[in-house]
């Protein structure tokens, strides 16, 4: 059995006839005739029949073709591969971002660069902390979306692609207000309420220093999605990025505290960071180049 079998006897079963299958394949009926019949020699199984004008397949034809289209499949997948790797594609190419970070135009970059790029293996990371930048400044990512400040060049020489800004404010659930006497102004009406607070978070902000007072009860969760249940639950009060949460602030289950005492809103800027002296392959620079297409995407509609 060869693959080139295969082939034939596929497309005279999509065609339904050994001329037409000539035709396409370029070959001559009779080279046909004989790659077939061969195959079914060898398979001790009779494939086609003829059924007027036309040959179609008999029912352990029906059975084997689905397996003959897999196995021409993966000869494709396989030349394609050993195509790529020749052109030094790189065979993985990771991008990182922290969790305070809009997901949809990453996700667009991803998937528009492995369309161009199928055979490159894909990984797509979330971490918190800043720790999307310290994997891009150890080797191990190639692209990071992650919080931004200019003195961060002093970790490294890095080129960067403004990517939007994000905004961490301070919620709190409209039913906790049974519990307040009207809507809190100052931090200290608040010291009864537990403090939600990420295990670690997502730029290092230090909520105590920031707040100036230590909060009396804290429930602390290990990812934002957690974090937003327990405020939709009522569970207490506590920062979160606004986009996680802008339906409900503008459906009104949640309201954005404004205290007298405390910075209830930090405002910060996103940047795509990749290392400079790094050598990138082609997937690499294709990827940095989707995420630049969807800034000024972004820029274009705002």
């Amino acid at each position: 059995m060869t693959l080139e079998q295969l082939r034939m006897f596929v497309t005279v079963a999509d065609l339904g006839s050994i001329a037409r299958a000539a035709e396409h394949l370029h070959k001559t009926q009779p080279a046909i005739s004989i790659a077939i019949k061969r195959l079914q020699d060898e398979f001790n199984l009779s494939l086609l029949q003829k059924s007027g004008n036309r040959l179609q397949l008999t029912q352990d034809g029906i059975r084997m073709l689905p397996h003959c289209r897999y196995l021409l499949r993966k000869q494709s997948d396989l030349t394609g591969l050993a195509e790529h790797l020749s052109r030094d594609h790189e065979r993985k190419v990771e991008l990182v971002y922290d969790t305070i970070c809009q997901q949809l135009p990453i996700y667009d970059a991803v998937i528009n660069t492995q369309r161009a790029y199928p055979h490159t293996e894909l990984y797509l990371s979330s971490v918190a902390r800043l720790g999307a930048l310290q994997r891009v400044v150890d080797g191990d990512a190639d692209v990071a979306i992650t919080p931004w400040m200019h003195n961060f060049h002093e970790l490294a020489t890095f080129e960067t692609l403004p990517f939007g800004q994000f905004e961490v404010v301070a919620v709190m659930h409209v039913n906790c207000l049974r519990n307040l006497n009207g809507e809190p102004d100052h931090s200290s009406h608040l010291h009864d309420i537990p403090l939600l607070m990420p295990q670690a978070f997502d730029i290092d902000i230090n909520i105590e220093k920031m707040m100036g007072v230590v909060p009396a009860f804290t429930i602390r969760s290990n990812d934002s999605d957690t974090q937003k249940a327990l405020l939709m639950k009522g569970a207490g009060w506590g920062y979160i990025p606004r986009d996680k949460v802008a339906d409900e602030l503008a459906s009104g289950e949640l309201f954005a505290l404004k205290l007298s005492d405390v910075t209830c809103s930090i405002r910060g800027e996103i940047s795509a960071v990749r290392k400079l002296g790094q050598q990138s392959g082609p997937v690499s620079d294709f990827l940095w180049e989707q995420l630049r297409l969807q800034t000024e995407s972004k820029g274009e509609g705002s």
